[in-house]
């Protein structure tokens, strides 16, 4: 028979105490403020006994505590309970996981806060996710920060346009990243004469395995790789809340600050549609 680890017991008693449902409403609710007990259980719609020998087991592993007749979370509780948007997300979105993969991609620090993407609505099918993406980069007013796996049209126009806006543009591109002969006759040269001039930042990483796209620090967008390692653009993440930002803006920061390369014309991979 397996024994074991003090590690996997610990974890097994906390997961146990977070099976239930009620027990988990508990903590997201006083997560959200105090509450006394008969308050609890009207915003629950559960009776008061109920509710009370549920907080009487998490009082007992010390994720709650009672203060002046109210419930708070402990130091400990909070922590716990700051966890719990990553496995909603990822039970969430458990069919996407199926068909991308993640967990190889990116440090364990980014992984670890992947529930910064609870809020954030998914779009499906390129013609969506193109749509969407034209207006998020069409509403930066101050900074566009991209990091891509694959150039289109429209998109270095909007840059462009951006840039002669005064608009601070930053962008990420890998030696995989695909440009399509047209965007690298056309718009490319238009580009690299801006970067030229420090208008536009850019620099090469070794590959770009998701792309990210940050309009003003306020709105942004991330794709990730299928099971083969191609980044999919039939299906994105996008939002304005303000943690899911600061994660993609984290993780361009991160791969900018790896990175200081400039963006080589010569390696640039161009093909034909």
């Amino acid at each position: 028979m397996h024994d074991s680890s003090e590690e996997e017991t610990l974890a097994s008693e906390l997961f146990m105490e977070l099976a239930s449902e009620l027990r988990c409403s508990i903590l997201m609710s006083i997560s959200r403020r105090p509450v006394k007990l008969s308050s609890l259980a009207r915003e629950l719609d559960g009776s008061v006994q109920d509710v009370h020998r549920n907080v009487n087991r998490l009082t007992d592993i010390g994720l709650v505590k009672r203060e002046d007749g109210e419930i708070h979370l402990t130091e400990y509780g909070r922590i716990v309970t700051k966890q719990i948007p990553y496995f909603v997300f990822m039970k969430k979105h458990r069919e996407f996981f199926k068909e991308h993969s993640i967990a190889g991609l990116m440090p364990d620090k980014f992984l670890q806060r992947i529930g910064a993407l609870q809020n954030c609505k998914v779009v499906n099918t390129v013609t969506a996710v193109l749509q969407k993406l034209k207006e998020l980069e069409s509403s930066a007013a101050k900074s566009l920060k991209l990091m891509v796996s694959q150039a289109w049209p429209e998109e270095g126009e909007i840059m462009i346009d951006k840039a002669d806006s005064g608009v601070e543009i930053s962008v990420i591109v890998g030696h995989n990243t695909i440009f399509p002969k047209n965007v690298a006759e056309n718009v490319a040269p238009r580009v690299e004469k801006l970067a030229s001039k420090g208008i536009i930042k850019g620099k090469m990483v070794e590959q770009v395995n998701m792309d990210i796209y940050i309009a003003d620090n306020a709105r942004a967008a991330v794709m990730f790789p299928n099971t083969k390692g191609e980044v999919d653009m039939n299906s994105m993440f996008v939002g304005e809340d303000l943690i899911f930002c600061e994660w993609c803006l984290d993780y361009f920061d991160y791969m900018w600050q790896r990175s200081s390369t400039p963006v080589n014309p010569r390696k640039l991979k161009i093909v034909e549609y």
